[in-house]
């Protein structure tokens, strides 16, 4: 049963949040809903089309886009805790879709690289992941999306920098 509850702000408080009445109000609610609809679908045809898992894709295409990577530093970048990360490397090292050798910056660390066939997965899934952002986009404008892109890259930087204050260093962007 729904109740009428309206979350009430001081009168000397900015407000920019819309009414919320529920938890499904809120916004980054709802932006997480969208992320979880997106992750479902998603995790559906990477495993089906391509044997790839999400973590593994994101992973892959991080590391074809930074290459060479260090690997400790993809961590930060798909903010998943360094054990995640490192059993997603050896699932893609184990898979042929990528390489690792000592870091040329700090031969302590280890840098990663895609192999030939990883870059030829890359692009195959690269292009049905546009197809399908491509999908989810056809409900906005051209002017909305263009919008919708302004203001998730400033949310995303003001939360990087809110969650860098927190944990009181900075991450890998």
């Amino acid at each position: 049963m729904a109740d009428n509850f309206h979350v009430s702000f001081d009168a000397g408080e900015l407000r920019k949040h819309p009414e919320v009445h529920t938890v499904e109000d809120v916004i980054t609610f709802r932006l997480q809903r969208l992320v979880a609809i997106g992750e479902r679908a998603g995790q559906d045809w990477s495993q089906r089309m391509f044997d790839l898992s999400l973590n593994e894709w994101r992973l892959l295409a991080l590391v074809k886009g930074r290459a060479p990577a260090r690997a400790g530093g993809l961590a930060d970048v798909l903010l998943m805790d360094k054990s995640q990360t490192s059993r997603v490397t050896k699932s893609l090292l184990n898979k042929g879709l990528i390489r690792s050798f000592p870091d040329p910056d700090d031969g302590r660390a280890i840098a990663l690289e895609p192999t030939e066939e990883g870059v030829v997965l890359y692009r195959r899934v690269f292009a049905e992941v546009m197809r399908s952002n491509e999908r989810i986009l056809d409900v906005l404008s051209i002017d909305e999306v263009q919008a919708l892109d302004v203001i998730l890259r400033k949310l995303t930087e003001h939360s990087s920098d809110l969650l860098e204050a927190r944990l009181g260093r900075p991450l890998i962007r």
